[in-house]
This record gives C-alpha cells, structure tokens and sequence, in this order.
C-alpha cells in the first residue's frame, strides 16, 4: 500500500470514529432532553458539530507537525508529541468555547460546565484520536526515493538515503556515498528543489542529507556540520544559520 492510500485510509477511519461518537452523544442528548419543552434538536447537533467534528482540521494538522517532528528527531518522536497533543487539545477547547459563547450557547467567555464536559469525555476521544495519528505515523512504510546516477559509463539507480551529501562541479553533480562517488548533469538549486526537505542547502556548492548531520560546529565567524562519516563541510556565509 502506497503512503498517501494508507493516509487517506487513516483519515477516513479516524473521522468515522469522530462521527460515530457525534451520533453516540447525539443520541444519548435526545433521550436525556426530549422531555423538555424548549429542547431543540439542532441545539444539540451544532454544539456536537463544533465539540466533536471540528476537531478534523486539527487532526489533519496534527497529522502533519508528527510527520515532520518523525522526520527531524525519530529519538525524541513520542516525548515530543506528549506535551504537542495536550497543546492541541488546549486550543482546540479555546477555540470551540470562543465558537459556542459567539453563538450564544454560554453566558460567559470562559464556561466551567464546559471546560469539565470537555476535559472530562471529548477530550479524551481527541486524545485518542490524536494517540492513533501518532502510531500512523511511526508505522506508515514510506517507500524509500531512488535517484538516477552515473559511475563511468554505467547508469545506476540508488536510494537517496545512502547519499550523504551533493557537490556541484560545473554543469555536472558529485553525489556522494560512504564509500563511492557517482556524478549526474544536474543543477544543484533544482537538485535542492526536488530533494527538499531531506537535503538541505549549506552552500553554494554542497547540498547535504539532514539525515547524515550529526553535528554543527562554529570556529570564530564560521560554521561547519559534521557528517557521520566524519566528513565535515562549511556553511556558506549566505545560508548561516541552518536549521537540521
């Protein structure tokens, strides 16, 4: 299954659960207030709209700042995304609030009967949600990108991955590896374009795999990262500071 199918089936899932338990509480709202005389049915589907399913577009965010958390510190992945999703859920309750006192729903900006509804059932069906979002990310296969190179007169395709980083000489591009050199005619500032964001521009002259970074170092004005392999490459003056 390709990344983007099993994402969007992620998606589907997780907004079916959030409708399941729209219909749920909806429900459970209708039996607990028929009786009442003054009880409006689209009362209860508005607020359940905006305390329930308007939590979608922060998931699909969500989804999106964990990739990009996955991909830049794999080591601290779930420690990060502890205090992001308490901070998710912390504005989304903000921002619902603000919705429903517009709407006339609470007579004072700040609702406690709210706050202890909220913090007391959906936020804990958000958190879930946010939980699964988290996993999908850890356990989704992404398919490793290859690229097309030279070695002499022989026309290889290697996975990016083992690329640690890229020089240009010319009209001609220096892909290099642990322990080979492969060239392909290229312009490193469209090789940039096409490789981000897991290269990154240091120079003009050396694109770099972020994946390969194992440090920066600074010696007076200039500032240098160090490869894993040891190798270590200047910034150049134009790309300083860097963030890896």
């Amino acid at each position: 299954m390709r990344p983007i199918d099993s994402e969007k089936r992620f998606f589907s899932l997780a907004i079916l659960v959030l409708l399941v338990i729209f219909a749920i509480s909806l429900i459970q709202n209708v039996i607990r207030y028929q009786e009442h005389a003054s009880y409006n049915i689209w009362t209860s589907i508005i607020y359940l709209c905006i305390s329930v399913l308007f939590f979608i577009p922060f998931m699909v965010l969500s989804v999106y700042v964990q990739k990009k958390i996955r991909l830049r510190s794999k080591k601290w992945y779930w420690i990060i995304n502890i205090p992001l999703a308490l901070f998710v859920l912390l504005v989304f309750y903000l921002l619902s609030g603000t919705m429903l006192y517009g709407l006339g729903y609470f007579d004072h900006f700040f609702d406690l009967a709210y706050a202890r509804m909220y913090f007391g059932r959906e936020a804990l069906y958000h958190l879930l949600v946010l939980f699964g979002s988290a996993l999908f990310v850890v356990h989704t296969k992404k398919k490793k990108p290859k690229i097309e190179v030279s070695k002499g007169r022989k026309v290889v395709t290697i996975p990016l991955d083992l690329i640690y980083w890229i020089e240009v000489d010319d009209h001609y591009l220096h892909f290099h590896t642990k322990t080979d050199t492969f060239i392909k005619r290229a312009s490193l500032s469209n090789m940039a374009k096409t490789l981000d964001p897991d290269f990154i521009r240091i120079h003009r002259k050396y694109l770099v795999n972020r994946s390969k970074i194992v440090s920066m170092e600074r010696k007076q004005r200039e500032e240098f990262v160090i490869l894993v392999s040891g190798k270590k490459l200047k910034v150049g003056q134009s790309f300083m500071p860097i963030s890896w």
